[in-house]
């Protein structure tokens, strides 16, 4: 469970790391399933010679220690307190994409700040200011990650920045492209932090923390990290009584909450 400090922190740089969510036998067991699919690419762990791209991203594998590591008990507490109890897709896994970075000076072409995007229509992708179909992204170390090996960056505070630059589109929101550059360029001023840790850390972040992929990777490894969202199924209606994601938002856009019955949505 987060303490009271942790959720402070959470609502007010966005995000909050919870190391060792993952056991180490289940991590080493998501690696190999990892590899396997990564075999298929041609890529393979004991032969280095095989890691000529900088980046190969491959869907996260379902099942088996998957989804032990998708169903961690504190992890989904932490979940039902960031994002409230009822309020969030309990999915049976980690799901979403797995960036593999290997050591190279190339540029990957997928470095730049952005926030995630959130829901589609009409087969666009789009964000709004009640980040609509996202509760949270979250970040799931596969294995070991310092401060050279290609660590995901982040800008703390600037989920603050991002929900001001969303508020004058409302509900509809915008497109991704034009949210994102929006968000990096209200919150260039803000200082970097590196998602560093060891494998089986998980970083919970507000869905608008701005972010981007570090290169070069200079470290020896590969770094193996998973990068699901946690699906809402409607939104955020940012009204009384909060939650730690809805209270920053507002603290962003400088509004008041509105009074509502249930935090069930």
């Amino acid at each position: 469970m987060l303490s009271a400090s942790d959720v402070e922190s959470f609502i007010a740089d966005g995000y909050v790391a919870i190391r060792g969510a993952v056991p180490a036998d289940v991590v080493r067991a998501c690696q190999e399933m990892i590899w396997s699919e990564l075999g298929r690419h041609g890529v393979t762990a004991d032969d280095p010679a095989t890691w000529t791209e900088p980046v190969v991203r491959i869907p996260c594998p379902e099942g088996g220690p998957f989804a032990e590591a998708g169903t961690r008990p504190v992890l989904w507490e932490a979940f039902d307190q960031l994002i409230g109890e009822g309020r969030w897709w309990r999915r049976p896994g980690v799901g979403g994409t797995i960036p593999v970075r290997f050591p190279s000076a190339a540029d990957p072409g997928d470095a730049g700040w952005h926030i995630e995007a959130s829901y589609e229509r009409d087969r666009h992708q789009r964000v709004n200011v009640n980040s609509r179909a996202r509760g949270l992204l979250v970040l799931y170390l596969f294995s070991d990650v310092d401060d050279v090996s290609a660590p995901t960056r982040i800008r703390p505070g600037s989920h603050l920045d991002a929900a001001r630059a969303l508020a004058p589109a409302g509900d509809d929101g915008l497109p991704w492209a034009e949210a994102a550059s929006a968000a990096a360029n209200a919150s260039a001023h803000r200082r970097t932090a590196l998602a560093t840790g060891e494998a089986g850390d998980v970083f919970l972040c507000h869905p608008f923390l701005v972010h981007a992929a570090s290169w070069p990777h200079q470290g020896r490894l590969p770094r193996i990290m998973a990068q699901p969202g946690v699906a809402l199924p409607a939104q955020f209606p940012l009204t009384a009584p909060l939650c730690p994601v809805e209270q920053a938002i507002l603290n962003g856009i400088g509004g008041a909450a509105h009074p509502r019955a249930s935090m069930a949505n």
